[in-house]
């Protein structure tokens, strides 16, 4: 059974913060490539902005929230540790209460599982309907510059097999274990890493080429068959490293490099990086996705553009729709500064 995307949105909160205010406040803004971040405010978390975009994403088809069959929230920054965080969405968004819902956290690949958990599901169960929201503002200690890149974003998703915007040809993943990167041990409300660099650019490599080598191989595609090509971006410059690689250019990256006014999205990094991918798609362009989650493993999804239907408000749209902080408010909206 053929299954895709029927209809998709982001949503990108309106606060923001330039790297030249973090620059006078630490001296430097350790995040390669990163012009501006996206800031949640004091009423958004990761729930608010799922609920938001999977009514977006709804909205776009359009399609009744009452006809979902399975719902799947990604995030690593849920405001609960114990607590089933895609009940709350559904609720909130009006799904029935008897469509399966899944939680997909604790791994910036969440996104991508979450994603491929929901094609599954269509593909399994005819006329099922699966929403998938990734939402996700990273935190780490205001000391740490691993916190510099460190936005906020969110992507949802409606799958189905009718009426779709893009098909799913195919995914691959790749998963190893590999300590001394990214982490939050139990206990910890912050992100920590051991920052050795070279820890986390042999996995994030190792990872990320084998997943997406398997699918290519898989669906016989190369490199050149794909218009656009979304890697996950803890940072502007490292998905490049990985793209020249495996032979992706400049072009190809460009449309879902959402990094560089956004910052570190997390869990949906690639799905916002879709999300901008598919507002600059045409009819017949392939889009490859690939994820990347520290501890560590990658997902790759290749997907074919069947519909040029694009939905309201555009990417683009939210991109420019935005009000400045400086880094006081920005430690205010952190928690960090009473």
């Amino acid at each position: 059974m053929t299954a895709g995307i029927s209809g998709y949105n982001s949503y990108v909160p309106r606060l923001r913060i330039k790297k030249e205010d973090y620059a006078k406040a630490w001296g430097s803004f350790q995040a390669a490539g990163v012009s501006e971040k996206a800031v949640m405010s004091f009423d958004e978390d990761a729930l608010t902005a799922a609920s938001r975009v999977s009514k977006r994403a709804l909205e776009s088809v359009p399609m009744a929230p009452a006809k979902v069959t399975r719902f799947a929230f990604a995030s690593t920054t849920a405001p609960y540790l114990e607590k089933l965080l895609s009940g709350t969405v559904l609720v909130n968004v009006g799904m029935p209460n008897s469509a399966f819902t899944t939680d997909h956290t604790t791994s910036t690949r969440a996104g991508t599982e979450a994603l491929v958990s929901g094609i599954e599901h269509v593909k399994a169960s005819p006329g099922g309907v699966a929403v998938v929201a990734t939402a996700d503002a990273p935190r780490a200690s205001m000391w740490d510059p691993l916190e510099h890149p460190m936005g906020a974003g969110a992507a949802g998703f409606v799958l189905s097999s009718e009426n779709l915007i893009a098909e799913v040809e195919g995914y691959a993943s790749f998963a190893m274990e590999h300590f001394g990167e990214r982490f939050k041990p139990a206990g910890e409300g912050t992100l920590q890493d051991l920052n050795v660099k070279k820890f986390f650019a042999s996995a994030f490599t190792t990872c990320t080429t084998k997943a997406c080598a398997s699918l290519l191989k898989k669906l016989g595609t190369k490199p050149e068959d794909y218009a656009h090509v979304v890697i996950q971006q803890p940072d502007a410059k490292t998905p490049g490293s990985v793209a020249g690689k495996l032979m992706f250019n400049d072009a190809q990256m460009a449309s879902g490099l959402v990094s560089v006014n956004l910052g570190d999205l997390g869990a949906a990094s690639t799905t916002v990086g879709l999300v901008a991918a598919l507002d600059a798609a045409k009819v017949g362009d392939r889009i490859i996705m690939i994820s990347y989650g520290s501890g560590a493993g990658s997902d790759a999804v290749s997907l074919k553009v069947v519909s040029d239907r694009k939905p309201v408000p555009s990417f683009k749209d939210q991109l420019e729709k935005k009000e400045y902080i400086d880094y006081i408010q920005y430690v205010k909206l952190k928690g960090a500064l009473k």
